[in-house]
């Protein structure tokens, strides 16, 4: 098992933002749990911090997986009237809620922090306190879609924005091993957008992807799930393929760092 490859280090889970995308995250738990590898620290950016959260509350990863099969965009649509944003943050509170409790960060089983973005500063702030569902649906809030959250006078969007993978939150969490997972696409693609979404949805991939060049460097195993060209950030309904392809560069990762131990 890794429980001899990894000894007393303090390991911290990284999970990034990706819209759908982020569903790929229920697939690395897969092997994560498989391999048996023991989490102390978990932190999560928009997508990230909503399957970061089900896992530091204990919720079994099976389950995770069964939501994630189930979720549609149904779910979230709240309008948001005369508030500037589309749909109410308060549909992704009401899931958290349904699915682990209306819990406070200190009655999580595994310590977590989730990221979102100040829209006045434009700077990352790191919610560890208070209630999750609430810190999930800020970390969450896709700019222009998802009405933005206040919060201890924050005004809050999408952590994406500022930081999309991080492993500085982790690490100041206290781990000194960090296992990262991005999910934002980071090779050409071969296949244009066919629609304005689409095109915003890739010009927004190559930005996060940039932005995140330095973390990815800081990650002791990094895991960057292959994402099929066809898949974009609203596709919740391709979902089996996106745990297939977590799955499968998890294991790809961790079997290369088993192998090096030899």
């Amino acid at each position: 098992m890794f429980w001899n490859i990894f000894g007393d280090k303090k390991i911290g889970l990284v999970l990034g933002g990706g819209v759908a995308r982020g569903i790929a995250h229920v697939g690395v738990l897969k092997i994560i749990e498989k391999y048996k590898i023991p989490v102390k620290y978990v932190a999560g950016t928009s997508s990230g911090s909503l399957v970061g959260a089900a896992y530091a509350a204990g919720m079994e990863v099976r389950l995770i997986e069964e939501i994630a099969l189930r979720i549609s965009w149904g779910k979230f649509l709240k309008i948001a009237f005369f508030r500037p944003g589309f749909v109410s943050g308060e549909a992704i509170e009401e899931l958290v809620v349904k699915y682990i409790g209306d819990k406070n960060f200190s009655e999580l089983k595994i310590p977590f922090a989730a990221v979102a973005t100040d829209l006045k500063s434009g700077s990352a702030v790191v919610i560890k306190q208070g209630r999750v569902a609430k810190a999930v649906a800020a970390s969450s809030a896709f700019p222009g879609v998802f009405a933005p959250e206040e919060f201890k006078h924050h005004f809050l969007v999408d952590g994406g924005i500022s930081n999309n993978l991080p492993i500085d939150v982790v690490k100041k969490l206290g781990a000194n091993y960090t296992i990262a997972v991005d999910v934002v696409p980071s090779k050409p693609i071969h296949i244009l957008p066919k629609d304005a979404f689409q095109v915003f949805g890739r010009a927004l991939d190559i930005v996060l992807h940039n932005s995140s060049r330095e973390q990815r460097t800081k990650a002791d195993i990094l895991i960057d799930p292959a994402m099929e060209e066809d898949i974009w950030q609203l596709d919740l309904h391709k979902a089996k393929r996106l745990i297939s392809a977590g799955e499968a560069s998890a294991h790809q990762a961790l079997r290369y760092l088993r192998r090096d131990y030899r």
